[in-house]
């Protein structure tokens, strides 16, 4: 892990973990009002390579079926593995945040819930239009989690081994 005076000031202002953790918990939190169960853990490895991206960002609407969105932009996923790939350390960093301010936790099957029991974290409270941007759609990803299904499946229609 790079210390924080090692990254580029827009690496450190983009990706850290408190952002990126808001854009997780809002994932998170909708996945386990829709389906009723907790968040499948491998799945948080590819909603930051979805939102932080612009250009797929912008693409992204629940309203469209995850499998015909994939099948519409599959050019936005030339480079999606990469993109998985070089985001697996922000992930982390920003699951453990989570983790350890006690906003989500992990249940007996291992999944991600929401700690209802903490204050729900602000949608709209110190951002602007495109971080608001980003929690909307990290929404719409979970959205699209609960209906494709498994875990494989999802990972599969990406193009990403896990």
């Amino acid at each position: 892990m790079k210390k924080w005076i090692d990254r580029p000031t827009e690496v450190a202002h983009l990706l850290n973990p408190a952002f990126c953790g808001r854009l997780l918990y809002g994932t998170i939190r909708v996945y386990n009002n829709e389906s009723q169960c907790g968040f499948p853990f491998p799945l948080v490895y590819l909603v930051l390579p979805l939102l932080l991206h612009k250009t797929t960002r912008r693409s992204i609407r629940s309203r469209t079926r995850f499998i015909n969105w994939k099948q519409q932009n599959e050019h936005l996923l030339v480079h999606f593995a990469e993109r998985t790939k070089q985001l697996v350390q922000i992930t982390n960093e920003a699951m453990e945040l989570l983790l350890q301010t006690g906003y989500v936790s992990v249940n007996e099957s291992g999944e991600l819930v929401v700690m209802f029991t903490k204050q729900a974290l602000h949608k709209t409270k110190f951002s602007n239009d495109e971080v608001k941007e980003c929690i909307n759609k990290s929404e719409h990803i979970a959205k699209w989690f609960v209906r494709a299904g498994r875990v494989e499946t999802i990972y599969i229609t990406l193009g990403v081994r896990p």
